[in-house]
Formats: structure tokens, C-alpha cells, sequence
């Protein structure tokens, strides 16, 4: 649902208005990021701004700018940078050989790679350049948790939100399951994964519940805490990550039984509304916790 792009560094430093205009289409809620790809982007920028406009005011420009792309625009999916002695776009063409971007964006594509979408050429028109921040999704583990999946890849901590979540269910197991592999694969240490659940039963069997069920799925490294809320206070139902979100109109819970609503629509999360579900689902005490 996201998609990730490698995007060279001297393709969008010719002027300030050239950064401007790719960098506002770029932000988990647009379905598109640019890949932290070297690790060394930001510094690559401010080095391609400096050699095309010197100490001038664009420059300046160009990296004040710079400063205020998020960590949702700019990703951090743990890609390796290649050898820093070889050109960017061969070292680009290297890693999507490795694990594919959605697509490179370049100045120039000299060995006409089918990957490659040249910068100056590029409009809304490309049909690997189109996202969306909304999409419907069949409801089996699998596409609830891809929706997300580049998000669990880069995140230190998880929350997910579901006033009816029961691990002890097939339903919502298979998900938990998915979702706890995807943080124990994603290459970061200490993580946190939080689910949050009305406080709608005895605290007794709300423990038996998670006791029965969470030690069985825990990977090494990470640790998993419960939170309860009233009841009425929860509605939405979230996937959000230290890195963006999204939300499910349906639930966090398949369908593989056939037995609830075969799809949902899965939208993905402004900055804004982000901060705002993000703080709703911090500060609590933890009712259980488990690692």
C-alpha cells in the first residue's frame, strides 16, 4: 500500500521549487516515501545543494527544507547503502536488485533500466509513481498487516488499537502473529509492541485471556504490554507505528473463517491525525506485560 522510492539526490537540488515539488508528494498518508537510501540522504542533499548553488540563498533554502522532512517522508527501512566509492544510481540499481524499490527516480537512466523514472519526465501521469492513502483489502491476516508492512519494517513501537481484540481467537491470532514476526524480522532492538482493548470484562479473565495466548507467539527482543480503556472511549480500530499509522473501518480481525465482513477499508494516517491518535494511546500504565 506504501510505496518506497529511491530518489538520487542531485535529481531534485537544481532549485528550490524543483526540491519543493517532489518532496511535498512524498508522506506515509500519500502512500509514497523517499528511502533513506544511503543512510547518509540528508547530508548526500545538502552536499548536491551546495556544489549546485554554492553558500547562496537557495542553498539555504533548500536545506532548511530539508530539516523539516519527517521521519514519515524520509524512511528508514534498514536498506544497506552499497559501496559509497560507486555512483548513487548504480549503487540504487544494486539494492533493487537486492529488494525492489517501488521505483528509482533519477537524473538520467543511461542503461535504460525499466526501474528507472527520469526525473525532469515525471508527472502524476506515471503509473508507478501513483499511490493512495486509501485502499480496500480483503480481510485475511495477510493483507491487514501488509497494508502496513513497510511501516512495521522500520518501527521501534506498535500499538494496536481494537476495543474486541482476543488473542485467544483465531481471528485476531493470525494478525498478532503476522505482526510480531514482521517486528522481530525488521532489525531494530528493543521493541515495544502495545495492545490496546476495552476494559469491557473481569480483570481475571481479561489476564487469563492474554496468559493463554501471548507467551506461546513471543519472538526474543520484543516486549508486548496490554492497556485497557473504557469502552466507550474506543472505536476506531488502528494499526500505528513510530513512524505513521493507519486506520480499519472493520477491524483488526480476519475474515479467514467466513464468518464477519469479507473486505475493509484501510486508510492511512495525516501527520496530524497521527499525533492526535498517537497521544490518545500513550501515557497509561500497562495492565500486563510480557517479554
Amino acid at each position: 500500500m506504501i510505496k518506497e522510492f529511491a530518489l538520487e539526490p542531485d535529481a531534485i537540488t537544481a532549485s528550490y521549487r524543483e526540491f519543493c515539488y517532489f518532496t511535498e508528494k512524498f508522506g506515509v498518508s500519500q502512500g509514497r516515501v523517499i528511502s533513506e537510501f544511503p543512510k547518509k540522504w540528508r547530508r548526500m542533499v545538502c552536499e548536491s545543494a551546495q556544489r549546485t548553488h554554492g553558500g547562496r540563498v537557495e542553498f539555504t533554502r533548500i536545506v532548511e527544507r530539508l530539516k523539516l522532512l519527517k521521519d514519515e517522508v524520509v524512511f528508514d527501512a534498514g536498506r544497506p547503502g552499497g559501496d559509497g566509492s560507486r555512483a548513487w544510481i548504480n549503487r540504487a540499481l544494486d539494492e533493487h536488485a537486492r529488494q525492489p524499490f517501488s521505483a528509482i527516480i533519477a537524473r538520467e537512466n543511461p542503461t535504460a533500466h525499466t526501474a528507472v523514472l527520469v526525473s525532469a519526465d515525471l508527472d502524476d501521469s506515471e503509473s508507478r509513481f501513483q499511490a493512495t492513502g486509501q485502499r480496500h483489502i480483503t480481510r485475511t491476516a495477510a493483507q491487514i498487516v501488509d497494508s502496513v508492512g513497510l511501516l512495521l519494517a522500520a518501527a521501534k513501537t506498535v500499538k494496536l488499537i481494537d476495543p474486541h481484540f482476543d488473542p485467544t481467537k483465531p481471528r485476531w491470532r493470525r494478525m498478532l502473529g503476522r505482526v510480531m514476526n514482521a517486528l522481530s524480522c525488521n532489525g531494530q532492538a528493543g521493541i515495544t509492541l502495545e495492545i490496546h482493548r476495552a476494559n469491557n470484562a473481569l480483570p481475571g479473565n481479561l489476564k487469563r485471556c492474554f496468559e493463554s495466548a501471548i507467551p506461546g507467539l513471543l519472538p526474543a527482543g520484543i516486549t508486548v504490554q496490554v492497556f485497557l480503556h473504557p469502552e466507550a472511549a474506543m472505536h476506531n480500530r488502528f494499526i500505528l507505528t513510530s513512524v505513521g499509522g493507519a486506520s480499519y473501518h472493520t477491524g483488526l480481525d480476519d475474515n479467514e473463517d467466513g464468518n464477519s465482513t469479507p473486505t475493509d477499508l484501510v486508510s492511512l494516517l495525516a501527520p496530524g491525525i497521527f499525533a492526535t491518535e498517537w497521544a490518545t494511546y500513550s501515557g497509561q500504565t500497562a495492565f500486563l506485560v510480557y517479554s
